[in-house]
């Protein structure tokens, strides 16, 4: 079946699936209380590793595009999902708070910045005729993965603390985003539509039509009434 789906599908397919995990990040709120117990910090300290983590995650999305042109979308989603694997694993054995700033903050941020707009760009560039319901499906698909995700580690917290549902995260986005990368194609390049007159001359052509002798035809009778 897999080989009766166009690249296109696929992509669509592998992309909803990575969004899924990379939607999972909003979910940080569930672990401010944890982890400050934990690392015996203010929540305040704590709730501040998911500001770095945006922050992080910004800068990685203005990059991302560059990294698919060297390395194509799929070798670049594949590492983002094992980035956000080992980070969220070693976030889950932590003991002070600049390392969570590092693990949680800034590797799980870049890890989710890198693989969230270059997803999403590159599957809607597979429909140009319907780039709104492409585009919905993979938006669509990271909202819900915060919601989804909010049962999961609710589950792993109540059962095995915030160690066990770390470790639990870090493997089921890992293999989810992995996956979905797997299935990625590099979309095509839309060429920009061409046109037959240069932007100087659409731009001087009004001007000159104005100027042709035939406007100025009138002239010597009207002048004649003068003379």
């Amino acid at each position: 079946m897999n080989a009766r789906l166009s690249p296109g599908i696929k992509t669509l397919i592998g992309t909803v699936l990575a969004q899924f995990a990379l939607g999972s990040v909003y979910t940080w709120s569930l672990f401010n209380a944890p982890l400050a117990a934990q690392l015996d910090e203010p929540v305040s300290q704590v709730a501040f590793t998911f500001g770095i983590m945006t922050l992080a995650l910004a800068l990685a999305s203005s990059v991302s595009g560059h990294l698919q042109a060297r390395f194509g979308v799929r070798r670049v989603t594949i590492g983002a999902g094992i980035l956000l694997g080992a980070s969220l694993a070693l976030t889950s054995v932590v003991s002070q708070l600049w390392l969570l700033y590092l693990t949680a903050g800034l590797l799980i941020g870049l890890a989710d910045g890198t693989g969230y707009l270059m997803t999403l760009s590159n599957c809607v560039r597979f429909f140009p005729k319907n780039k709104g319901l492409a585009s919905a499906c993979a938006i669509g698909a990271y909202g819900l993965g915060s919601l989804g995700f909010k049962y999961i580690n609710l589950y792993f917290l109540a059962a095995g603390g915030a160690a066990l549902s770390f470790q639990m995260w870090a493997v089921l986005a890992c293999v989810m985003v992995v996956i979905g990368g797997a299935l990625m194609h590099d979309a095509p390049q839309q060429k920009p539509p061409q046109t037959h007159l240069r932007p100087m001359r659409l731009l001087i052509t009004p001007f000159l039509n104005v100027l042709k002798p035939r406007n100025f035809g009138y002239l010597p009778r009207y002048l004649s009434r003068f003379v």
